[in-house]
């Protein structure tokens, strides 16, 4: 699958960097390791790409990561928005380095540990609302006939493994990308 680079000139106040993988949908279980990874790459102050580009390098202003599911495809998004000074090419090709560091050495322990921590969380913050309990259950009758199916899904994120992250990320964070620089 081949690169698609997409150049889009908006009246925006700021650049920003969307890269997108196509990936899986409801029905496949890798999609509960793709929540995790994007966890693991810009979760929190101490994720990979958050870290890096945000914090130390101060390159950033924000970073965010996920897997984004329909019933049958999927697509895992990194936006990143630069500070003044800095370019989408240089923060694409810091992203790219760091995630190419994980696809080699798979997450730490810890690392998986705090990511299904806030995917937990995450979890049952939404079910506390109505909405959210509708979602669910929706989702799990229409996707899986089984308006229960959070629990398993809920189960599922609790299992995902270094070994299950370091795979999907090997599997579809690769060349078949679509790589969108948004610029004033």
């Amino acid at each position: 699958s081949v690169e698609k680079r997409l150049y889009y000139e908006d009246r925006v106040q700021v650049s920003r960097l969307y890269i997108q993988w196509p990936t899986v949908g409801e029905k496949s279980d890798d999609r509960f390791a793709l929540d995790v990874l994007g966890t693991i790459l810009s979760g929190s102050r101490t994720a990979r790409i958050t870290k890096a580009l945000v914090y130390d390098e101060q390159a950033a202003a924000s970073v965010q990561s996920g897997q984004s599911s329909n019933e049958d495809v999927g697509e895992f998004i990194l936006m990143i928005t630069p500070r003044p000074g800095h370019t989408l090419t240089s923060l694409e090709a810091a992203s790219e380095a760091i995630i190419e560091r994980l696809k080699k050495e798979g997450p730490t322990a810890e690392e998986i540990q705090k990511a299904i921590a806030g995917e937990e969380l995450d979890f049952v913050s939404y079910l506390e609302s109505n909405l959210g309990k509708a979602f669910e259950l929706a989702d799990g009758a229409g996707y899986h006939n089984d308006a229960g199916y959070f629990r398993t899904a809920y189960q599922k994120t609790l299992s995902v493994t270094a070994e299950d992250v370091k795979r999907v990320a090997n599997k579809y964070l690769t060349g078949g990308r679509v790589v969108l620089s948004v610029v004033p």
